[in-house]
């Protein structure tokens, strides 16, 4: 398993904060990060999830949001008064992701993490639920906005040898 200590996840939390403040015009506050299912979480509606790809390790990252959140931050980003979301706005969640990671990978990257491209998908459900490429411990990075909570999930594990 990686070891996911906080220098490996601040690039994510300050991206994340810069991200959403820049191109949603919306405040993030970073909250104490904790193992996934340590403590209850709130119900998520949409999500984007992208590969983590290293010649180091692997896993994916999850970026969650309730829909109350999600459709503030499209109404913010693309000025418009989106009451439910509609498969048009799906790609906001990958975009906004796509966008995140960028900014963390090139951190993470100055630092030898050797972490590759990938391109999000965007996941929606009622109480959606979660899961991960890598096995083990799922890292959560709580943020709270104004109009809600999200989180951002990371797992990676390095590659077993025979």
């Amino acid at each position: 398993m990686l070891q996911l200590d906080s220098n490996f996840f601040r690039p994510f939390v300050e991206s994340t904060v810069r991200t959403l403040s820049v191109q949603c015009n919306v405040n993030a506050t970073h909250k104490k990060p904790f193992i996934k299912g340590s403590q209850q979480q709130p119900q998520f509606e949409i999500a984007g999830v992208i590969g983590l790809t290293s010649t180091l390790f692997s896993g994916n990252i999850t970026l969650c949001f309730t829909s109350r959140l999600y459709l503030t931050l499209m109404n913010n980003m693309l000025g418009e008064s989106f009451t439910e979301i509609t498969p048009d706005l799906h790609d906001g969640a990958a975009e906004l992701l796509n966008i995140i990671f960028g900014n963390a990978k090139k951190i993470l990257n100055q630092h030898g993490h050797q972490i590759q491209r990938a391109i999000p998908t965007v996941i929606r459900g009622a109480d959606l639920k979660t899961s991960h490429i890598a096995s083990g411990t799922v890292l959560v990075l709580p943020f709270d906005t104004s109009s809600g909570e999200f989180q951002i999930e990371i797992s990676a594990e390095t590659p077993t040898t025979c």
